[in-house]
């Protein structure tokens, strides 16, 4: 049994990178040979049965929590009022890196938003999803900073379901929208995730913070 923990204690990080890559590499297969709209229109039908007018401001307020305008002025905030300067500089450059990726593959794969769904309106190609990345790298990003905080344990897990709960929230708000498919979404979680291992691995345990 401790064997057992051991192993996990000591592979976790590769199993979830792996199984991230191949969601994403899976989705990808699904998009490129067209045969996304079945799990697209299924995983839509179940959100869009929510949709009432509290549920849509609610949706929207969440969505909001990862735009492009409440994330950078939330990192300008944080690089100005941060007692740790090391650590405000690798949110900013975990999100550049992560806007980077999400464009790059936006413009590889070019695919079209919803038509004729959607209840606000963005511009840009769907897939993946910036929200999802952006959301998964960013908060995501602060869930390790806090994992490796010294604080009592039941404040960790407190913040740490807070945090993947907005994270998944937000997923669900842009199908909710109208303005991502579900295959858009999850492959966003899923490179987003990979993603943030490299970066951790690459930048924050480099600096030794």
């Amino acid at each position: 049994m401790n064997k057992t923990l051991s192993l996990c204690r000591k592979y976790w990080k590769k199993v979830i990178f792996t199984l991230s890559i191949l969601i994403f590499l899976f989705m990808m297969y699904l998009l490129l040979t067209n045969n996304v709209s079945n799990f697209d229109n299924y995983i839509y039908n179940m959100i869009i049965k929510l949709k009432c007018k509290p549920v849509t401001i609610f949706f929207k307020f969440i969505s909001f929590l990862c735009s492009t305008w409440f994330i950078l002025i939330s990192t300008i905030l944080i690089m100005i009022f941060s007692k740790s300067k090391k650590n405000a500089f690798l949110i900013a450059l975990n999100i550049l890196l992560c806007y980077i990726l999400n464009q790059t593959l936006k413009f590889i794969f070019v695919r079209d938003r919803p038509l004729d769904i959607n209840l606000i309106i963005e511009n840009g190609y769907s897939f993946p999803s910036g929200h999802s990345m952006i959301s998964l790298a960013y908060y995501g990003f602060f869930l390790y900073i806090i994992d490796h905080k010294k604080m009592k344990m039941k404040y960790k897990l407190l913040y740490s379901s807070l945090i993947a709960l907005l994270v998944l929230l937000i997923g669900i708000s842009r199908i909710y929208l109208g303005v991502h498919f579900a295959s858009d979404v999850l492959a966003g979680y899923a490179i987003s995730m990979a993603y943030l291992i490299i970066y951790i691995k690459l930048f924050y345990k480099k600096m030794k913070i």
